[in-house]
Order: structure tokens, then C-alpha cells, then sequence
């Protein structure tokens, strides 16, 4: 393999096969990309640094637009957690680095250069290496970083497997929706009513919903279509189209009849997706908007964090939710007044919103905050596209511009983003690793691990002990806490929702600048 470009999508294929090994129902998921870098970093195969920062960049930039519409509410309610997590991870990470330092006469380069691998910190290395001025911090960094990585991404794999936790119905219960744990995908089918339990009688009568978990959104009586309301009656024959997880759909058939297929595409009946604006409308159950009596729409889903689910009618409907209504063109007019002005996007794909809101991050990271004692500290390619992420999130665009990407394309630029990240920085990491173990020792390795697990234990403690935080808030926060990139994406995937996103942003500016202050207390203290 002579070609860059063929050693990044074989070892990335390697690593996917990898990490789709399951021990005890524990995978490494997208993180075996760096396992299998790391290997072919130590053959002495390249990936170019820009693989990595292309990838960082569109795994952190789609992150903070998934989690913008929930983020500065979060930090709002518990800002002090946050900041008071990071500050106890990247502190007693420093003190074991102390500890340790002393107590295995490790040189002082290279423990500061351990200290920033363990937490996985780019900026924390350039610090460290302007600090100490002694390249052995690089060396340190690549021995710990490893572990950094695939330690967090273990932790948060693993802890809710001897919590006895559900990680998914814990999302649901925070979120206030039930739907989310059960219905990770929705299905459409359309159905001919045979069964004489439904002749004859109105949505209302026969409790779909409540019934069966699947959702009607239109009916078909001879070459007429239209919305299927609560007092719209069926009639032997019609047929239905339903939204619903497959379970929901099978349990419909048995009470309606048949499948089919039929086509419904119609003139008289829209499909729109629509985003709650309007602050109003917000915190307001499905039952006190009834969109079916008040005006003559039905809601087919409702698409949350890059979570779809069947609203039922006590979901509550939150800022920024995109919801699916199905009605004659004039009631859904009157409904998308009620949610407030919906913007436009700039294009169909999204890729423009994501490349301008990246590009903006990109000119955030060259900004450099000058602290006394200290020096300059920026938010890098991690931070820059995080916070602009997190800002267009919230607001949603620029008057009527929506720069806000649909949901399951900001899904794949994450895994693409963190695919490329794990890539790059493993294969830079795997350059010189054995030989640098076999010269200072496991003991260093050792020391690594140790500065990676205490931090994270004794943060998720204060976080759901002290803090009683949830279990994802906490699992959020530590992957913050410890800027873990990968751990993130690992957690997302775990917990089947972007919302963890949210108190991993919110502690990890916290954590990126205590991190660098550390790095230069330490090059003084050791």
C-alpha cells in the first residue's frame, strides 16, 4: 500500500471489523479505527495531519449543531456542575501526575507530556511543549494518549453494565419521552381495513394510538385521500397509511387488516416538517395543542436531538423539535403559524449550512485569549466549529436562512468526522510507540492509566452523587471533562441519542482551559 489514501480506508475497514467484536455486550465501535492506526502507525505507515483535522472538524462541528437547540438551556440549570466536574477531573489528574512523577522519578517533560495524553488534549501538549521546552513531553503524550482514549470510551461502556443501568430508557427519562428508548426507527406502511372490530368506527373509538403505539396519517376511500382525524370514521375498504416502529405496525394489523400497497400521494393532502419556533408552543403537551380538533392536522412524528419518535398526547414538545404534520394545505398553513415563522434552508442537502457553520468555527480557533502567567490560549480545531455548532444550533439560522442541516446528515458527517479523527491521530501516535515503551518501561504506561482512571472516577462520583446528575449528564460530562473526542461519538452511539452531546459541551470549554493551566503548574511544580 503505497497510496495514503488506500492505507486510510483499509485501516479504517480493519477497524471497524474490531470494533464490531462484542465481549459481555461491550463493543469498541467506531474507537477500533484507532486501535488498528495505532498498529499501522507502528509498521510506519503516513495518514496526513489534514485526515485528522478534517475529520475533528466535522465530527465537533455537527455535534454542536445536534446539541446547540438543547445546550445553553442545560447550561443554564447547571452550569456550577459542570464547572465544578471539570475542575476536579483536570485537577486530581494533575495530582496523580504529581504523585506519580515522584514517586517513580519520572523527568518532569515527560510526566507533563503524560498528564496531557491521559486526557487526550492537543492544546495541553503545546503547552506542554513550550513549557518545558524538552520534546520528551511528546514522547509521554503518545504513551498515555492510547489509553486516554480507549479508556473513556471503555468507562462509558462499561459503567452502566455494573451500574445495572439502562442507558437508553435513562436518556428517556430525562427527556421526558418515552418513545425515544423504544422506537429508534419508524416505518410507513399502508393497510386495507378488513376487520369488522374497525368498520364503521372513528379513530377516537378505536385508540389507535393508545392501542397499538402507530400513528394514521391519511385514509383513502375510493379515488379521495385525506388527513385521518379523530371523528373521521372508517369503512370497510379504505385504505390507511400508519407510521411506527415495527412491533407498533404488526399489533395495527391485527386490528385493521391487511397490508398493502397503495399510493396516497394525492392532491388535497400535504406532508410538512416543521420546527417548533415559537416559545409558546414550547413546553406544551400534544394533548393541549390537539392539532386534530383545533386545526385539522395530524402529527406523524416528532424528531428530537436526531431521535425520531410517535408523539403520544402527553409528549412534550420542545424548542427547536421538528415535527412531521400531515392535512389539507390550508390547515397546515394555520398550524405553521402557531410554531412560529419557519426558515428556509439555503439548500437541499444541508452540506452548505455544515461547511459555512465550520468554516466560522475554523476563524473562531485562530482567535487567542492572552492569560497572565500563562500566555495565549485558543479553542483549536476541537473548540472553534464546537462553539459555532452550538450557537447555530441554538438560534437555528440568520432571519429567514435556516442553517440548521437535516438530522440524519448531520448523523453521517459525525461518524465520517470521527472515522477520519481516529484515523489520523492513531496512525501519528503509533509512530515510535513500542520502541518508547520499550525504552522508559511499562511503568509509564502504568502511570498513564492511572492519570486517565482516578480523574474519571472521581468526577462521575461528585457528578451523580454530589450533583445528582443523570446517568448521561454525568457520562456526558466526564467524556467532557476528560476532552474526549471519541469517547463522545462512543457514548452517542450507546445511549442512541445526540442529547449527551449537551453536558459534554458544556464541561469541555470549562476543561480545555483548566487543562492548559494545569500543564503550566505542573512544568513549574515538578
Amino acid at each position: 500500500m503505497s497510496s495514503p489514501l488506500e492505507v486510510l480506508f483499509v485501516l479504517t475497514a480493519a477497524g471497524y471489523i474490531l470494533g464490531g467484536i462484542s465481549v459481555r455486550n461491550v463493543q469498541l465501535g467506531t474507537s477500533g479505527v484507532l486501535l488498528a492506526a495505532l498498529y499501522f502507525g507502528h509498521l510506519g505507515y503516513e495518514v496526513p495531519s489534514i485526515v485528522r483535522d478534517l475529520g475533528l472538524a466535522l465530527f465537533v462541528g455537527s455535534v454542536g449543531l445536534t446539541a446547540g437547540p438543547r445546550f445553553f438551556r442545560n447550561l443554564r440549570r447547571n452550569a456550577l456542575s459542570y464547572g465544578a466536574i471539570a475542575l476536579l477531573i483536570v485537577g486530581s489528574g494533575a495530582a496523580a501526575t504529581v504523585a506519580l512523577a515522584r514517586a517513580f522519578e519520572i523527568p518532569r517533560a515527560l510526566a507533563v507530556g503524560i498528564y496531557t495524553g491521559a486526557l487526550t488534549t492537543t492544546p495541553g501538549l503545546a503547552a506542554a511543549l513550550e513549557a518545558t521546552g524538552d520534546n520528551a513531553a511528546s514522547i509521554g503524550y503518545g504513551i498515555a494518549y492510547p489509553f486516554g482514549v480507549v479508556g473513556v470510551v471503555l468507562f462509558v461502556q462499561v459503567l452502566p453494565y455494573i451500574l445495572r443501568k439502562n442507558l437508553k430508557k435513562e436518556v428517556a427519562e430525562l427527556s421526558e419521552a418515552p418513545d425515544l428508548a423504544g422506537q429508534p426507527t419508524l416505518l410507513v406502511r399502508e393497510f386495507v381495513v378488513e376487520s369488522p372490530e374497525a368498520d364503521r368506527k372513528t379513530l377516537a373509538e378505536l385508540g389507535i394510538l393508545s392501542r397499538t403505539g402507530a400513528v394514521l396519517s391519511r385514509v383513502q376511500r375510493g379515488r379521495q385521500v385525506f388527513a385521518a382525524l379523530g371523528d373521521t370514521v372508517l369503512m370497510r375498504g379504505d385504505g390507511i397509511r400508519a407510521v411506527g416502529t415495527a412491533e407498533a405496525l404488526g399489533r395495527l394489523e391485527e386490528i385493521i387488516g391487511r397490508r398493502a400497497q397503495l399510493s396516497m400521494d394525492e392532491p388535497g393532502v400535504e406532508v410538512r416538517d416543521l420546527a417548533v419556533e415559537s416559545r409558546t408552543v414550547a413546553g406544551r403537551t400534544v394533548r393541549e395543542m390537539n392539532p386534530h380538533e383545533r386545526y385539522g392536522v395530524i402529527l406523524t412524528r416528532v424528531r428530537r436531538a436526531g431521535v425520531e419518535f410517535t408523539p403520544g398526547g402527553d409528549t412534550v414538545l420542545e424548542h427547536k423539535d421538528m415535527v412531521r404534520a400531515v392535512g389539507s394545505p390550508a390547515a397546515l398553513d394555520r398550524f405553521q403559524a402557531v410554531l412560529g415563522r419557519q426558515r428556509r434552508p439555503l439548500e437541499r442537502t444541508g452540506m452548505l449550512a455544515l461547511t459555512l457553520v465550520i468554516a466560522a468555527g475554523l476563524l473562531i480557533s485562530r482567535f487567542r485569549l492572552q492569560v497572565p502567567g500563562v500566555g495565549a490560549i485558543s479553542l483549536g480545531v476541537a473548540g472553534g466549529p464546537l462553539m459555532a455548532g452550538l450557537v447555530v444550533g441554538h438560534f437555528g439560522g440568520v432571519g429567514q436562512w435556516s442553517l440548521r442541516p437535516p438530522g440524519h446528515m448531520l448523523g453521517i458527517t459525525r461518524e465520517t468526522g470521527l472515522m477520519l479523527f481516529l484515523a489520523g491521530a492513531g496512525v501519528a501516535a503509533g509512530h515510535g510507540f513500542v520502541e518508547t515503551v520499550a525504552r522508559y518501561g511499562w511503568l509509564l504506561f502504568l502511570s498513564g492509566a492511572l492519570v486517565t482512571l482516578i480523574p474519571m472516577a472521581l468526577g462521575f462520583a461528585v457528578a451523580s452523587w454530589l450533583f445528582r446528575l443523570g446517568l448521561p449528564d454525568s457520562l456526558g460530562s466526564i467524556c467532557g471533562g476528560m476532552t474526549s473526542t471519541p469517547a463522545l461519538g462512543t457514548l452517542i452511539t450507546a445511549a442512541g441519542t445526540d442529547e449527551v452531546a449537551a453536558p459534554y459541551a458544556a464541561t469541555y470549554p470549562f476543561a480545555l482551559v483548566l487543562v492548559v493551566l494545569a500543564t503550566q503548574a505542573l512544568a513549574v511544580l515538578l
